[in-house]
């Protein structure tokens, strides 16, 4: 077999090798296109997140400044107060947030720090009696995924109730 092999390399001519030499040069040079491009793909998906944490933290404290200061307090609560429908319209707009959040998470967009991230603001809201009242509302008249309510269910058993 190497023989066979060192008598095909002596009948090649030089035409013959420069075409071999053509033919690897074609193979090194996709490789690195490839390669060009899998690190490009790598910078874009980095550039990508940056883009949408930074987009989803404004829209997280644009909600936030709209909502009232006394949500924050341990003793809220939403029944009766003349401002609960404009509460309630901020807390729709937070709980989307976190629908959109659970749904990217779950389709693999982004990686477990920034879930990590999202998902301790939301065991800070839940925590608060405000969250979890607008949650009751919110749960009993829209059409959320079964699975991002059973989600929303554990995380508020899991977040510390807030401390008076």
């Amino acid at each position: 077999m190497a023989r066979e092999f060192v008598s095909i390399l002596q009948l090649m001519t030089v035409t013959d090798w420069l075409g071999v030499g053509g033919s690897l040069a074609t193979i090194l040079s996709v490789l690195v296109a490839g390669y060009a491009l899998w690190r490009q793909l790598g910078v874009l998906r980095v550039q990508l997140a940056v883009e949408h944490f930074g987009d989803h933290s404004r829209r997280f404290l644009e909600v936030m400044e709209r909502l009232p200061e006394e949500v924050h307090d341990p003793a809220f609560c939403l029944e009766g107060r003349d401002d609960a429908g404009a509460i309630m319209r901020v807390m729709r707009t937070y709980f989307g947030m976190c629908l959109e959040e659970w749904y990217l998470h779950r389709r693999g967009y982004f990686d477990e720090g920034m879930w990590n991230l999202w998902r301790l603001g939301m065991h800070d809201a839940l925590a608060k009696p405000a969250f979890r009242q607008a949650w009751e509302r919110i749960a009993s008249d829209t059409l959320y995924e079964a699975d991002f309510k059973s989600f929303v269910a554990t995380e508020i058993a899991l977040a510390a109730p807030a401390r008076a």
